[in-house]
């Protein structure tokens, strides 16, 4: 990796919205342990139509704002296909002191590196984010 606080995250999934919340999830394995309990709150997620890439750094950034602007940690999250070409759904948040941070908060999605596209058996993403 370019930087020692940059992070990788590789996903993949039988569709395109199943790979963008194993990414997701992934993104938040990285840094927290989250209770397995339900989740207090729900905030909507959406990428609007776009190329491949767009959507998966769209929906990254809004978990990161989710972070920074809401103080809440997101947990699971809930994505479908629209119509329209884009995705949307929500994510369950916990409140920032119901977690243990086991390393540090992401804070942006970086452009290099960043693919997502369709291969033989499904979906596939690559993403690195700075922390």
């Amino acid at each position: 990796m370019p930087h020692a606080s940059d992070c990788v995250i590789e996903a993949w999934g039988p569709d395109r919205a199943s790979c963008l919340t194993e990414a997701l999830q992934a993104l938040m394995e990285e840094f927290t342990e989250a209770p397995d309990a339900a989740a207090p709150g729900v905030l909507p997620l959406a990428a609007g139509p776009g190329g491949a890439e767009d959507v998966l750094a769209s929906l990254f950034e809004e978990v990161i704002d989710a972070i920074n602007v809401f103080s809440v940690v997101p947990v699971r999250f809930h994505l479908t296909e629209t119509e329209e070409g884009g995705v949307a759904g929500d994510m369950e948040v916990v409140p920032l002191d119901q977690v243990v941070f086991v390393g540090p908060v992401p804070r942006a999605v970086s452009s290099r590196g960043l693919s997502m596209g369709a291969q033989v058996g499904g979906w596939r993403c690559h993403v690195l984010v700075d922390i």
